[in-house]
């Protein structure tokens, strides 16, 4: 680990263990991660891992039954392509729907699957990167999808991928949106905290996503020379389902919430205000 954040792990340690009611099963780069992503703050990091780990354990509609060979996440890794891909400093983090007529669409399913692969990038990725940047394939979005939406639920999942899990969003395109994009952000963007609403930028096919990231980071399926993005979603399956004991755990990195302190000072702390934000 680099030597500036070896003083920053062994107290954040000791805070943990500290709190009763958060887990010391993290890793020493994953505490790493953390820090990394709140740019060597100690509190915003506590506050980062307490949410977190309190997070996980509020959304139990996607952080239990996680069985990544069972019939439904079968179905969710079926019909999604999620993947990510180093950009120099950065790097890309690109989430595709393939069901169009949305037979097989299952909110919280879609939603494990995304947990599955983000706990394994956790595990597994040793990158550090800069910034993130998220891309959004809109290419087979419908306003169908809104009855399937629970929309309350996806602006705190938003909020908890920007407060408590460790990266630093830098930019989110949304490619391949469709005509009406903005009569279906408009049903969604009134949930949505306003830092979101303005790293949102909407662009009507692939080929403009080369405007603002270089081809050569960019998977294949979008005219890059990076690695295919489907290659690279099948071998994220074949890795989580051949370490499925890790998944089948419903509490990893959860808190324990019966012995969190009611006085506890980081409940909501970061609410509607998310960690640095560095806009191109």
């Amino acid at each position: 680990m680099p030597q500036d954040f070896q003083q920053e792990i062994i107290s954040i340690r000791e805070w943990l263990a500290k709190e009763p009611h958060l887990p010391n099963d993290f890793d020493d780069f994953m505490l790493e991660k953390f820090l990394h992503s709140c740019y060597g703050s100690l509190e915003k990091t506590k506050k980062c891992i307490e949410r977190f780990c309190t997070t996980r354990s509020h959304m139990s509609e996607i952080y239990t039954s996680r069985d990544p060979i069972s019939s439904s996440m079968e179905t969710a890794f079926s019909i999604t392509n999620v993947t990510t891909h180093e950009a120099g400093e950065n790097e890309i983090l690109i989430h595709q729907l393939e069901d169009p007529t949305l037979e097989r669409f299952n909110f919280y399913d879609i939603l494990k699957t995304f947990t599955l692969q983000a706990d394994m990038w956790l595990m597994e990725q040793k990158f550090l990167p800069e910034g993130h940047v998220i891309v959004l394939d809109m290419n087979n979005y419908s306003l169908r999808m809104i009855p399937r939406l629970n929309i309350f639920f996806l602006r705190e999942f938003f909020m908890y991928l920007l407060e408590g899990m460790p990266v630093r969003v830098k930019q989110i395109y949304a490619i391949n949106a469709p005509s009406f994009y903005d009569k279906l952000f408009a049903l969604v963007k009134p949930v949505l905290p306003s830092e979101i609403c303005n790293i949102i930028r909407f662009l009507p096919d692939f080929q403009s996503l080369h405007q603002h990231i270089d081809k050569k980071y960019l998977p294949s399926e979008y005219g890059g020379e990076a690695e295919s993005m489907k290659a690279q979603h099948k071998n994220w399956i074949v890795q989580i389902q051949q370490t499925r004991s890790r998944f089948l755990n419903d509490n990893l990195w959860k808190a324990d919430l019966k012995k969190k302190s009611k006085n506890n000072s980081f409940e909501n702390a970061m609410s509607g205000s998310f960690k640095t934000l560095c806009i191109d």
